[in-house]
């Protein structure tokens, strides 16, 4: 079997949580928690203040080590006895995390440089050459690489943030609340970029987000994130369906309505 497990279906699965038990102290976070993501999709996870979300992505990301359950990414568990491994497995992932996490005493070009330096193997010229390749990919010039952070609009932290999660070329992509703290406008612009980037290179993305517009042009599939698990996964017109209060309240809201009238 490849690195990927493969579904019933023969879809690749590059995320799965299987009966994911999470605590915080005693505490139970979340309890027979099912989730996946699927290889070259746009999966988005939703749910309430204080469902989880955050933590669940830690999980993912192997910041936090479940109270039981298994989880693998690319086939791999980060209880994996193997170094290496595990090592190429985080290599094939990238985080946008909500603010950009930015290094405030590095230059653009040297956080987007950070990554291919932590792993190594590459001479200066390379890296160089990687970088701007990168800031091109999201519209930046040149001329951004020696700005710093405290330089940088809200939408170019984002799209600096973005180029350093694209650094190693990953396969999945996870995006914490890509748009917040963005206008309208350069929401707008920063999905765009996401679309054109996923058209031309088909990474999977895993997207935390509580915006309807965001949710609405770029998911594939969501997950709603409840009571401790997930309750309803599939399409947008899937999920609205499903009776509970919280997907009734958020997707049956002004807001809601608003977004999905052309659905």
């Amino acid at each position: 079997m490849s690195a990927e497990t493969a579904t019933g279906n023969g879809v690749e699965k590059v995320v799965e949580v299987h009966k994911l038990l999470n605590k915080i102290g005693s505490f139970v976070l979340h309890r027979d928690l099912d989730f996946e993501v699927r290889a070259g999709e746009v999966m988005t996870l939703v749910g309430g203040s204080g469902s989880g979300k955050t933590q669940l992505v830690r999980v993912i990301l192997g910041l936090k080590r479940p109270s039981a359950g298994f989880v693998r990414v690319f086939g791999v568990s980060w209880d994996d006895a193997n170094y290496f491994r595990v090592r190429a497995a985080r290599e094939r992932m990238g985080m946008l995390f909500q603010n950009g996490a930015l290094y405030s005493a590095f230059t653009v070009y040297q956080n987007v440089a950070f990554p291919l330096r932590e792993r190594g193997g590459l001479d200066d010229e390379a890296i160089r050459a990687i970088v701007y390749a990168k800031l091109a990919q999201v519209e930046l010039e040149p001329k951004h690489a020696d700005l710093l952070p405290a330089n940088l609009s809200g939408g170019m932290v984002k799209r600096v943030a973005l180029a350093r999660a694209l650094a190693l070329s990953p396969e999945l992509l996870i995006l914490d609340e890509p748009t917040a703290g963005l206008d309208p406008d350069r929401s707008d612009a920063f999905v765009r970029l996401i679309k054109r980037m996923r058209t031309e290179y088909r990474f999977a993305v895993l997207m935390v987000t509580h915006d309807l517009d965001t949710l609405q042009d770029l998911s594939d599939r969501i997950s709603v994130l409840a009571d401790q698990h997930i309750i309803a996964s599939g399409s947008i017109d899937e999920v609205r369906k499903v009776p509970h209060r919280f997907i009734e309240n958020f997707f049956g809201g002004e807001r809601g309505r608003r977004a999905f009238t052309a659905a």
